[in-house]
């Protein structure tokens, strides 16, 4: 039903959003979360768009959705947005970005209930807190749903 999401025009696009929201709305969490996972999974990739270190600057969700430019910054923003907006947003919610030092690569990662969930790490993959610590990867930026001011939408 959502297979192309990304190739919709903007109205359309945005109608889809609403309805997919109430479709993991009616889920129970770890579902819901398996289906925004796929989701934006599918979301096509660029290389940057938003700034990791400028949350103030960031789009709202309807100009994100609108633009359609998928950077990781990007698709973790729309990750919590649409979490957000659904019956699952009173559980804790966090973007968080990572540099792997090793590896010489930048993440950012959509933290839901405490770490129980992370999402955008790989696409199609939910990880948590145990297999973040083990890649030892150094925070730069952590911001809160309080931070990025959802409340005002």
């Amino acid at each position: 039903m959502w297979a192309n999401f990304w190739n919709l025009r903007v109205n359309d696009r945005l109608a889809q959003w609403k309805d997919f929201r109430r479709h993991i709305s009616d889920l129970p969490l770890d579902r819901a979360i398996v289906e925004l996972n796929n989701l934006w999974s599918t979301a096509p990739f660029i290389n940057y768009n938003l700034a990791p270190d400028d949350s103030k600057t960031w789009p709202d969700p309807w100009i994100l959705l609108a633009e359609n430019y998928w950077c990781d910054v990007a698709k973790a923003l729309g990750i919590v947005y649409t979490i957000y907006f659904t019956s699952h947003k009173n559980i804790p919610i966090e973007i968080r970005v990572y540099y792997d030092y090793t590896d010489k690569i930048r993440y950012t990662l959509v933290w839901l209930d405490n770490g129980k969930y992370i999402l955008n790490y790989h696409p199609y993959e939910i990880v948590n807190t145990e297999s973040i610590e083990k890649k030892q990867l150094y925070l730069l930026y952590q911001y809160l749903i309080t931070d990025l001011q959802l409340e005002k939408y």
